[in-house]
């Protein structure tokens, strides 16, 4: 079915190329047709022009050689009118002829059957052309020119002839060539449509290592397959993180689940005493529980965040001096130095998503901040945006991990050595982006880290 489709929209394509080239040719050839009969008609009228006076001049010449027209020499007078492939009537000036084609000299068709080797026959003639033949200012007659209705002469017409056959046969083989540059265009065109198509049905059937690889495809066909092959390996990654999401939630709930059963079991069936430090256990594990569920409805409610923010006006600096009044407790039990440089800086975002990115990035220094350390927490106003830094004293960040630690569920070499589902890194981003902001870090390793989120201001 693809590969028909295909086929179709070359055929279209090739027959509207060709109709294009076809539109194009026809036009021009008319327009050189016209152009043509319009410059061999002028051509004609000019020279019947000049036939005309020159055989009115041989009349007077033969007149004044003779006297009269009894004797007079007509022969060069006709012959310049057969040489304009017209016909002459000479008459007096008392109107009577003189001499004519149809008269007993029949001196036209002797002139032309002597020019084209044979018998002539006289073409279909048009209107009279009458110019007075003047003698030292007295007009002694009259010669009557009539010319071809065409008004071509033989080897006019086999000019006119070869170059109209010349035209049509210039638009036959342009139509032709356009028809082969045609199908080669549309060929070139649909190829990576219908290798776009059947990677289309690859993926869709499984295979989702099919790539369309047709970085040599033209303009915006191949911008079209590289984006699509980016999607597909985005599309990979997801399904590869999704398959470790699950790996990870799985083994994640096990050992929680796993204890607090067997615990349970324990006790109901008397093997275990139900002590308070046993109760204790099974609520540290219940707690566990909890932080994981908890982590998968952040994720999703960041990645929804965008249609769900409700926005008002938010002092950055007071959201962040609360959460680090909550989490000042835990940062004293690990022995880590959290200290605030706070200015106000007020966006229009929601207060509680803005609680959330502060929440994650001070946790997420705490996590990996040694004993006897510092965390600094700064917010103040610079360019129009919302400047939050959260630095640490940690391991850093190595510059091949850099690129991946905003992805879902991804944790780093350190972040291997601590609890957690890896992805509050990337509520933060997600959250960030919502607000229509943006998350840069820097970092070396054995150096710590600082995390700068940036936010319009109102």
């Amino acid at each position: 079915m693809p590969e028909r489709r295909s086929t179709r929209l070359s055929s279209r394509l090739a027959l509207a190329f060709v109709a294009v080239a076809v539109a194009a040719v026809a036009l021009l050839a008319t327009l050189t047709l016209l152009a043509t009969n319009s410059q061999v008609s002028s051509l004609v009228a000019t020279e019947q022009r000049s036939t005309v006076r020159t055989v009115d001049a041989a009349l007077a010449q033969a007149y004044r050689a003779s006297g009269s027209w009894a004797y007079a020499d007509l022969t060069s007078a006709y012959s310049l009118a057969a040489s304009g492939n017209a016909q002459l009537v000479v008459r007096d000036a008392a109107g009577h002829v003189v001499a004519s084609e149809s008269g007993s000299t029949g001196m036209m068709s002797i002139i032309m059957g002597v020019m084209h080797g044979g018998t002539y026959t006289v073409p279909p003639l048009g209107p009279p052309v009458r110019v007075a033949v003047t003698v030292h200012g007295s007009t002694v007659g009259e010669a009557i020119v009539r010319f071809p209705v065409d008004g071509l002469t033989s080897a006019q017409q086999r000019v006119r002839s070869a170059l109209e056959s010349t035209v049509f046969l210039g638009a036959g083989l342009a139509s032709l060539l356009a028809l082969v540059v045609a199908w080669f265009v549309s060929r070139r065109i649909t190829r990576p449509l219908a290798r776009l198509t059947d990677t289309v049905h690859s993926i869709e059937t499984g295979h989702r290592d099919a790539r369309v690889s047709l970085s040599s495809a033209p303009g915006e066909v191949g911008e079209l397959a590289a984006s699509f092959d980016r999607m597909a390996d985005a599309l990979h990654r997801e399904d590869v993180l999704r398959r470790q999401l699950l790996a990870d939630v799985a083994h994640e709930l096990r050992t929680p689940i796993t204890i607090v059963q067997a615990s349970l079991e324990q006790m109901v069936d008397g093997a275990e005493p139900v002590t308070t430090d046993r109760l204790a256990s099974l609520g540290d594990e219940v707690l566990r529980l909890g932080r994981l569920v908890h982590d998968l409805e952040t994720l999703a409610a960041a990645e929804a965040a965008g249609l769900n923010l409700i926005k008002a006006p938010v002092n950055v600096a007071s959201v962040a001096a609360d959460i680090a009044d909550l989490l000042g407790p835990a940062f004293a039990a690990a022995d880590v130095d959290l200290q605030l440089r706070l200015h106000d800086a007020t966006v229009f975002g929601d207060g509680a998503r803005i609680g959330q990115i502060v929440t994650n990035l001070l946790t997420n220094a705490l996590k990996f901040s040694p004993e006897h350390s510092h965390v600094t927490l700064s917010v103040e106003a610079s360019d129009g945006l919302a400047r939050l830094e959260v630095a640490d004293e940690g391991p850093g960040v190595s510059p091949e991990e850099m690129p991946r630690l905003f992805d879902r569920f991804w944790r780093g070499t350190a972040g291997r050595r601590t609890s957690g589902s890896g992805i509050g890194l990337a509520v933060v981003a997600g959250l960030v982006a919502a607000h229509g902001g943006r998350i840069d870090v820097s970092s070396e390793p054995g150096q710590g880290a600082r995390f700068t989120v940036l936010i319009p201001l109102r």
